[in-house]
């Protein structure tokens, strides 16, 4: 894969000054809108090979089977071209057991530096940042791939993920959602989110009693959780469906076999041997020819999206540039408000 042009797009600041932004400063200029419009760009680019971004390797402290008490680490470096031209890495830190505690499952940093001289220019907390691009590809498959019909949408997971997903597709763009349905483990957390969201939305949304109930009578299904462990079975689902599996063991594999389209948005990314998708591409249930498109392919025009009936299994793994696109959009606005600060003062 190939990065272009665009490595004057983000200038360093006078005496190579860092700009810092704190999780409060990087969650105010991280607006919903922004991480769709960022994100959606950076998926363009991905399509068109504007773009260097090596595997995720992962640190485990604990080892894989230790993973949810004593958690991971993954570095995300990429560069971006195209308009951004962007050099940066994301250090995400997962640690599962955190929910149990009152934490936050993940945290970490965005650390931007300058492409043409490699000098640090940013560095950002990155929780929110983090949730709203993966909440920006959700709405994102929604648009390019659910069914042209009133939504009726099913969340599985009640956590921060879930959250900003639905947020973002209440917010980022106008849509008919019928329904929205929530579905967590803990009760008490689905029902705390249907009420913090319903001053949002004038759709119907509901805390469900069961995950089966949940999906039910959904034609757009989203999983977002911190599980590892397929529970979700295809005659549970109403075709046709759109699956966007943000997280990515939620489903038993026979629901993502049976799709009449699979997309994710980096085959090499995706096909790690600890996930489902994986596991199917070892296995030899599945290969490179099996997937229909990814997702930048879609969203650019290369491949059309939904058609007729089907039923589309999206399973995005989550990737730096767009991670790197979002933190870049948020340091731009930062520059151009100091900017206009600057000329107040003087």
């Amino acid at each position: 894969m190939s990065a272009t042009s665009g490595a004057s797009a983000i200038p360093c600041l006078p005496d190579s000054d860092i700009l810092w932004f704190s999780e409060t400063r990087a969650a105010d200029l991280a607006t919903v809108s922004l991480a769709y419009e960022t994100t959606l760009s950076a998926l363009k680019l991905h399509a068109q090979g504007h773009f260097d971004q090596p595997l995720k390797p992962f640190v485990r402290p604990g080892g894989l089977a230790n993973e949810y008490d004593r958690g991971r680490l993954i570095s995300m470096p990429a560069f971006l071209g195209g308009d951004f031209g962007s050099l940066g890495v994301k250090l995400i830190a997962g640690f599962p057991a955190n929910v149990d505690k009152g934490l936050p499952r993940a945290s970490g940093l965005i650390a931007l530096f300058d492409p043409n001289t490699g000098a640090p220019i940013a560095i950002l907390s990155c929780q929110t940042i983090s949730a709203r691009r993966t909440a920006a590809v959700a709405s994102i498959c929604v648009d390019f791939l659910a069914a042209r019909e009133p939504l009726r949408i099913a969340v599985l997971g009640a956590g921060p993920i879930a959250h900003e997903t639905i947020i973002s597709l209440l917010l980022s763009r106008q849509r008919e959602i019928d329904s929205l349905s929530i579905y967590d483990p803990r009760s008490d957390r689905a029902e705390a989110l249907v009420c913090l969201l319903a001053p949002y939305t004038e759709s119907l949304i509901t805390a469900a009693p069961s995950a089966r109930s949940c999906v039910a009578d959904a034609n757009v299904i989203i999983a977002a959780t911190s599980g590892a462990r397929g529970y979700i079975q295809l005659d549970w689902l109403t075709g046709p469906w759109l699956v966007v599996a943000l997280s990515w063991d939620d489903f038993l594999q026979d629901v993502m076999l049976a799709a009449d389209k699979l997309v994710v948005d980096d085959f090499d990314q995706c096909n790690r041997e600890e996930m489902l998708f994986g596991h199917l591409v070892q296995s030899g249930a599945l290969a490179r020819e099996d997937v229909y498109a990814e997702l930048g392919e879609i969203v650019s025009g290369k491949k059309a999206g939904r058609e007729a009936r089907e039923c589309v299994f999206v399973n995005p793994i989550g990737m730096a540039i767009e991670d790197i696109a979002l933190a870049s959009g948020v340091y731009q606005i930062a520059l151009g408000l100091q900017a206009k600060d600057a000329g107040r003062s003087r």
